[in-house]
């Protein structure tokens, strides 16, 4: 981990997850984010009192536990605010629905419920909407870029956006096989956006930062309609969910090995099915209690 000073008073902490620090003339900090657990917000911590930082504020862009397992050490050590969208605060507040989700909707097993997937929770006290706000001291827009989560958003300041997992970086992008996004319209809505903001800087919280964000962002469509195409492509013939997951899988080298895994793909693969059911492109039918997929146009 390492504090990246960008512009003026904006930084980022380079990690595994990066984060934004928005730092306003009484040497206040707003965070973006806050990395998976007490050992990563513990070092944040010591970075921002060694340049003489005080936080604040913690914005959460989105309720993955690896974005916010971090914020209730940071919380009950420095007093800071956390803000949020509203349909993330139910996640951040009530942490269990991540695993839950990912399992269908029934009460989670065990290797769903470690900080990779349950945060251990944190109060959200103000909710964010789309806009321009003051958020502990500091201005910063709220910019919507739902599609990786239902509620994800970046946040600008000081022509810079951070903005979260509506991207990764190209390098991770060719490692990853399938982006996880739970809302392919709102993720290909979401590329457009980018595509039109004139920050000088863009960081991803996966990735490197940026100054041009549209080469990325093409990547990243690319991988989508690549998606789309195949997933088409394979219901040329009925096939079921998990059949389709694992000629996916195969397709773009995912490998999976553990139950984490199989689900995160799992629920990827659904957010595909569902867009294709949306438009109208693909037709369940059922036989021998199997639920089938196949292109409309093929009955």
């Amino acid at each position: 981990m390492q504090l990246n000073h960008i512009k003026d008073n904006i930084y980022y902490i380079s990690a595994p997850v990066n984060m934004g620090i928005i730092v306003n003339e009484r040497g206040e900090a707003l965070l973006v984010d806050t990395g998976i657990d007490d050992s990563v917000s513990r070092k944040v911590r010591r970075m921002l009192e060694e340049k003489g930082f005080t936080l604040k504020g913690i914005i959460i862009t989105h309720a993955h536990a690896d974005h916010c397992g971090g914020a209730p050490y940071l919380v009950k050590s420095t007093g800071a605010r956390v803000y949020a969208t509203g349909i993330e605060k139910t996640v951040l507040e009530y942490p269990v629905w991540e695993p839950v989700y990912l399992f269908g909707g029934a009460y989670p097993p065990q290797p769903l419920r470690n900080k990779f997937f349950l945060a251990p929770g944190v109060v959200v006290d103000q909710e964010l909407e789309p806009g321009v706000h003051n958020v502990a001291g500091s201005e910063v827009e709220i910019v919507d870029l739902a599609g990786h989560t239902l509620g994800q958003v970046g946040v600008a300041a000081g022509g810079v956006l951070f903005c979260a997992d509506a991207i990764i970086g190209q390098d991770i992008l060719s490692k990853h096989g399938i982006p996880l996004n739970t809302n392919i319209h709102r993720s290909l809505e979401t590329f457009a956006l980018l595509e039109e903001r004139r920050e000088s800087h863009f960081l991803p919280a996966h990735g490197a930062l940026l100054e041009d964000i549209k080469m990325v962002t093409a990547a990243n469509r690319r991988r989508v309609e690549d998606t789309i195409d195949h997933l088409l492509s394979l219901m040329s013939i009925r096939r079921t969910a998990e059949e389709i997951l694992a000629a996916a899988c195969a397709k773009f080298g995912v490998h999976i090995g553990n139950p984490g895994q199989y689900y995160l793909m799992h629920l990827t693969v659904l957010a595909y099915l569902s867009f294709l059911l949306d438009k109208k492109l693909i037709t369940p039918t059922y036989r021998d209690n199997r639920q089938y997929f196949s292109l409309t146009s093929a009955g």
